[in-house]
């Protein structure tokens, strides 16, 4: 399960969003037959759905092993909501699920400041992780960013 995906023509899809992100509506993406959309993550394909706890995302028709979105647990997904919803009612735009093109990172939230850069990448971390763990990905994203900077 994933709250973004990827349409040919539209582009990147946010269920979290009641626009989508692309000025489209859930009733364009949901139960339409013959829609084509894909997983940002594995390029695998994907349909929109509701849970049960009424919560809009999307699931891969095959759940693939080795998708990071596809195996998040539903912890996961519900705290990288909470997280994108704080900053969007702070005031700020969020993106759920952001990578670069390479593939070589993936921020569960990313944050935009008011003139529409990257602010910062909000990540939700439920597994247990020692404070060197965090520092070698912090690091590791830090060194595959464009355009970063420093705020500290």
């Amino acid at each position: 399960m994933g709250y973004t995906a990827v349409h040919a023509h539209w582009g990147r899809l946010d269920a979290s969003l009641d626009d989508l992100g692309c000025g489209r509506s859930w009733a364009d993406v949901h139960r339409v037959k013959g829609l084509e959309l894909a997983c940002p993550e594995c390029r695998g394909r994907v349909f929109a759905r509701i849970s049960p706890h009424r919560a809009r995302h999307f699931y891969h028709q095959v759940r693939p092993d080795d998708c990071a979105l596809a195996n998040e647990s539903p912890e996961h997904h519900l705290l990288k909501l909470e997280l994108a919803t704080a900053a969007r009612a702070a005031g700020f735009r969020a993106e759920l699920e952001v990578g670069n093109e390479a593939r070589t990172w993936r921020a569960d939230v990313l944050v935009f400041d008011r003139q529409d850069r990257p602010l910062m990448a909000l990540e939700a971390q439920l597994s247990p992780m020692t404070p060197q763990d965090a520092r070698i990905r912090c690091a590791m994203a830090w060194r595959t960013t464009p355009g970063r900077r420093r705020t500290h």
